[in-house]
């Protein structure tokens, strides 16, 4: 599924208005009809509603929507939120059918907000039609004293049209007040404030609502960015062939483990396990072997030179000649500790294989990122938004304001696949290719996770799927296995549960992958 900016719904809209002439009077008809049909299929009965129409477009399907509420026998108060010659062509013929008809808007002053507020009140839902996207910036007065008092007043719930009045549409910043609804039903599809904190806080459950755009016109106007989904990696989705042996499915090698923190290198290796590679090997320091092989029996372990107090020494290991070919992917940075020279990377990134650089591997790429031109090597960044501002010498506040700006520059600068990690993680590519995870795991807000979620990547790349659809695929999977992992409350998911919950989640996406 596509995800819109602003600007690329404005052209969608432009071209099918003005190239495919579907009339802007039945878009936002299709758009009130779309928002009134889930509203009645949530709400079956008779109802209070409380519609605030703005004068742009998105104010023009909160008309629609009033006026289909009312015909339906609801109880509907329509507040008009601007002047009429601020309104579009199309949201005024639409605000004077209300007129002639029902219900009639009530044209908002200062003096009458206890009026709204006892409607606000009264109501079984509010209908936030202000604003919509294409808003940039802290809404203007009145819509600031009237957000305030939805938020503060409202008994019932808040439906929003395309996005929370308040929310922009392309950065989820919040720069004044915003609605805080329950529910926002978005028209065509998606929008990158739906993803973005904090605005992504306020949309409350998300309903994409077709508005009848023929297929051409997103054909022919395709976004820059997509919702993660099936469409991305199902193609290297199969049933495990009953021909198959350890050799097919990949060898992947896990580097870290030091003194201390083991335990992340053996969640990435079982994660990988879970995910169906066919071998797993752990490189810990000398000295580690056997804690290593008593925390996970699966797994060959592999004891690197010790700089003497459990970590990793500057140097190789010996049999590195011998053995280093055998691997199919590479996973640097699992509980490795602070290795003193970057140079110790430059011979795994030079392997030829997939690698994913994850926690100190990161931290340790930090100091020179340019050694990523110098290698063969496909690699796959996984950092937090901690790791990437230290990525990108910047601070974590910046990344966080340009979630999807921080990630494509830095993939396509370094020419890797950046998986920005976060409640919604992005995806990018070294072309400028983009997806985000639409689902939140909440049970995924643990230490150990992100090393479950470099096992499950590591196993993919292992297995041969190319570097961005692996990503994807690890990304989606790590998600759902983290909220099948919950059984009474995410809290009391641990990293170990949601490797448990890999196979489960596997076998639901290999069946979602058949019947599609």
């Amino acid at each position: 599924m596509y995800l819109y900016t602003a600007q690329e719904m404005r052209d969608l809209d432009r071209y099918a208005i003005e190239t495919i002439g579907v009339p802007g009077a039945v878009l936002m008809e299709n758009a009130g009809q779309a928002v009134t049909r889930q509203l009645l299929k949530r709400h079956p009965g008779l109802g209070r509603a409380t519609v605030l129409a703005g004068t742009g477009n998105n104010g023009g399907d909160g008309y629609v929507i009033a006026r289909l509420l009312a015909s339906a026998g609801w109880h509907v108060r329509l507040w008009q939120l601007g002047p009429t010659a601020k309104m579009s062509a199309e949201t005024r013929l639409f605000r004077d059918v209300c007129l002639r008809s029902q219900p009639h808007p009530l044209q908002w002053e200062q003096e009458r907000l206890p009026d709204l507020v006892d409607d606000l009140r009264r109501s079984d839902w509010v209908i936030d039609a202000m604003l919509g996207t294409g808003v940039r910036g802290q809404p203007r007065e009145p819509l600031q004293t009237v957000i305030a008092a939805v938020n503060r007043e409202t008994r019932g719930r808040i439906l929003a049209v395309d996005l929370p009045s308040g929310v922009e549409t392309d950065t989820g910043a919040v720069p004044g007040k915003a609605v805080q609804a329950d529910w926002t039903v978005t028209l065509a599809g998606p929008k990158w404030g739906h993803y973005l904190q904090p605005g992504a806080e306020h949309c409350g459950e998300l309903t994409v609502a077709d508005i009848g755009i023929p297929a051409v016109a997103h054909q022919t106007h395709p976004p820059t960015a997509r919702l993660n989904g099936i469409d991305e990696w199902g193609e290297y989705l199969h049933p495990r062939s009953p021909w198959s042996h350890k050799g097919t499915h990949g060898h992947m090698m896990v580097v870290g483990g030091s003194r201390g923190m083991l335990g992340a290198a053996a969640l990435a290796s079982m994660a990988a396990y879970r995910t169906g590679v066919g071998m797993v090997t752990v490189a810990v320091p000398e000295g580690q072997e056997t804690a290593m092989a008593s925390q996970v029996t699966e797994p060959l372990v592999w004891g690197w030179p010790d700089r003497g107090d459990g970590g990793f020494a500057d140097s190789l290991p010996l049999g590195w000649d011998e053995r280093k070919n055998r691997f199919r992917a590479v996973a640097v940075g699992p509980g490795l500790g602070r290795v003193s020279n970057v140079t110790w990377l430059k011979p795994l990134l030079e392997l030829g294989c997939p690698v994913v650089l994850d926690a100190d591997g990161l931290n340790l790429l930090a100091r020179e990122p340019a050694i990523l031109r110098q290698v063969a090597s496909t690699v796959v960044l996984t950092p937090h938004p901690g790791e990437m501002a230290r990525l990108a010498a910047c601070t974590v506040s910046e990344v966080e304001a340009n979630r999807p700006g921080v990630a494509r520059d830095w993939a396509r600068e370094y020419g890797v696949t950046v998986v920005l990690k976060g409640s919604h993680t992005i995806i990018a590519a070294a072309d400028g290719s983009c997806v985000v995870e639409g689902n939140v795991a909440p049970a995924l807000a643990k230490a150990g996770s992100g090393d479950v979620l470099t096992g499950i990547l590591g196993a993919w790349l292992a297995r041969g799927i190319p570097p961005f659809a692996a990503a994807a695929l690890s990304v989606h999977l790590h998600s759902r296995a983290g909220r099948l992992a919950v059984v009474d409350t995410p809290d009391s998911v641990v990293a170990t549960d949601v490797v448990r919950a890999i196979g489960p989640a596997l076998h639901q996406l290999i069946q979602l992958r058949s019947r599609a």
